[in-house]
């Protein structure tokens, strides 16, 4: 895996644009409840945040696929560069993203796997998985969870994520994945809560 770093302003918004298209053109999920063009710029403006946090990683040069992770223990550290990322990210969504759009993805920015982790001292999260539209069905989202899953069999903690599509929750259970929680969010839409141990 590599860490994404040093990219130019255009190579961030091309590899948000192909993160948002893979996204969205899976057909599932809340992101295709709003128009196309306003969930690939959300996601986009979701990836410059994980890259300005150093999370986002990918594959190989060749970008097959991508995903943001980190330990629950690295939030203590953050200070105040998750500050200035996040309301850099909350500008970004309100002056970029239409309302009617925005109020259908804000309940998906509650991570049910926060409350049923509270008590866990530490764990690796998953938050943003994507294989690219050209490389999927070729077994890289094995390939993305091969480190995460990594850190934490060696720290023997839990990798967790949420998805709010039962076909990936199936694919990650595919994956070694055990599905642990169902949510139903504000807008009716379940979030599965899946670990890896």
């Amino acid at each position: 895996m590599i860490r994404l770093e040093n990219l130019t302003k255009e190579e961030l918004h091309q590899i948000g644009k192909t993160i948002g298209e893979a996204f969205y053109d899976e057909g599932e999920g809340s992101f295709t409840h709003i128009p196309r063009d306003d969930a690939i710029k959300l996601l986009e403006i979701m990836v410059e945040y994980y890259y300005r946090m150093n999370l986002l990683y990918t594959t190989s040069e060749k970008h097959e696929g991508f995903v943001a992770y980190w330990y629950k223990h690295d939030e203590q550290d953050w200070g105040f560069n998750i500050i200035k990322a996040f309301f850099h990210m909350i500008y970004r969504y309100i002056k970029e993203i239409p309302y009617s759009s925005l109020k259908k993805v804000i309940p998906l920015m509650n991570n049910p796997y926060e409350k049923t982790y509270a008590n866990t001292q530490d764990y690796v999260v998953v938050s943003m998985l994507v294989v690219s539209k050209d490389y999927q069905g070729q077994g890289y989202m094995r390939v993305l969870l091969e480190e995460p899953f990594h850190h934490a069999k060696i720290h023997q903690i839990p990798c967790i994520l949420d998805t709010d599509t039962l076909l990936k929750a199936k694919k990650y259970q595919h994956l070694g994945m055990k599905l642990v929680e169902e949510t139903t969010l504000l807008n009716g839409q379940i979030m599965y809560t899946l670990e890896y141990r």
